[in-house]
């Protein structure tokens, strides 16, 4: 399975992006003249592994909530490269919650409340793909399987709820509902 090189995980992603930059900037200059291109090739990595780093961050940022897998692609690392982003301070204000979102600390989230939020984006094939059975799957995938299992078997039977009316709170039955069925608000 892949994993994230948790070294490259430090104390501000963002100026070490602009400083691994410059050099790439260098880099491709001396490469035009001949020179050997190794330290090139070294420095291209490291800029490429911290940009798709920055990137990240600035997902949850924007976000304020995330699955981790949206951001690490099931690598088998991916919880201890999330937690090492909130403890170098890259994420600080953040928290894991459920071992599979990472949440703002002023968003209030259970752990059940994640693996519901994180289960219309979970993809069993794509985790399959990156290298995870069923022996070595995480506990809290298996729990969103389960979950999207549940809502399969909702949509067959036709009890699945697609959200609350935010009225009234009342379920909404139907994805093409444009209003609530108990209280008429425009959904």
């Amino acid at each position: 399975m892949r994993q994230i090189n948790l070294k490259d995980i430090v104390p501000d992603l963002e100026g070490r992006l602009k400083k691994l930059n410059t050099l790439r900037k260098v880099f491709m200059v001396l490469a035009l003249l001949i020179i050997p291109a190794v330290p090139a090739m070294i420095v291209l990595a490291k800029y490429g592994a911290c940009m798709q780093l920055c990137h990240a961050v600035q997902a949850v940022k924007l976000k304020g909530k995330m699955p981790i897998f949206m951001l690490f692609a099931f690598a088998s690392n991916e919880r201890e490269a999330a937690q090492k982003l909130i403890d170098t301070g890259n994420l600080a204000g953040y928290r894991i919650v459920g071992d599979v979102m990472i949440v703002r600390d002023d968003i209030a989230m259970t752990d059940e409340e994640a693996w519901e939020e994180a289960a219309p984006y979970f993809n069993a094939a794509a985790a399959i793909n990156m290298g995870m059975t069923a022996d070595n799957m995480p506990e809290c995938y298996k729990k969103i399987i389960e979950i999207q299992q549940r809502k399969e078997k909702e949509l067959a039977e036709g009890t699945a709820e697609y959200g609350q009316c935010p009225s009234c709170g009342a379920p909404v039955k139907s994805v093409d509902s444009e209003f609530c069925d108990k209280c008429g608000t425009r959904l």
